[in-house]
């Protein structure tokens, strides 16, 4: 039974509790709905988040082998003799000298004297 209260003559309109009810149903459902897409959203986002990063991280990986093959290619050529010769004489005016051979003659009283004073 609904009860009507009377303010200087006027009815005063109460809630209708049914329809209350049925806005906090479909209140309730459109949660029910909204939640689960929210997060199936966020985590297609960061999926595609994750995905963007590891293809980035592929490519960069690649780039250093390239550059890694590249410096071992270079520090072979490096290291090679001829490689620090050619080096030596075009960039840094090196030239190379003729080997020439060194003879040294000592006294036999010298080495003597030197070989007793090394014993003591």
């Amino acid at each position: 039974m609904k009860r009507i209260d009377f303010v200087v003559g006027k009815p005063i309109p109460q809630p209708d509790r049914a329809a209350e009810s049925d806005l906090l149903k479909l209140l309730f459902i459109s949660l029910l709905v909204a939640v689960p897409l929210l997060v199936y959203v966020a985590l297609s986002v960061s999926y595609l988040a994750i995905d963007y990063q590891i293809s980035e991280l592929i490519k960069q990986k690649e780039e250093l082998k390239r550059e890694r093959a590249l410096l071992l290619l270079e520090k072979e050529k490096l290291l090679n003799l001829a490689s620090v010769e050619d080096i030596a004489s075009s960039k840094l005016g090196m030239v190379r000298e003729n080997p020439t051979e060194i003879r040294a003659s000592f006294d036999e009283d010298i080495v003597k004297d030197l070989s007793k004073r090394g014993n003591k």
